[in-house]
């Protein structure tokens, strides 16, 4: 069992696949990060001090 997910794993086709999610989510979250960043200039947490 351990041997056969090892071997699934091991394919070109799954790395590149399984590669692409993970970068794709990592670029959609530096585009959400950056947009929320912009949406209201961000405000600062000790204004109201």
């Amino acid at each position: 069992m351990n041997q056969t997910i090892r071997d699934f794993f091991a394919k070109d086709w799954v790395r590149f696949v399984g590669r692409t999610c993970l970068y794709m989510f990592i670029f959609v979250m530096l585009i959400y990060l950056y947009h929320y960043k912009n949406i209201q200039g961000g405000s600062f947490i000790y204004n109201e001090f």
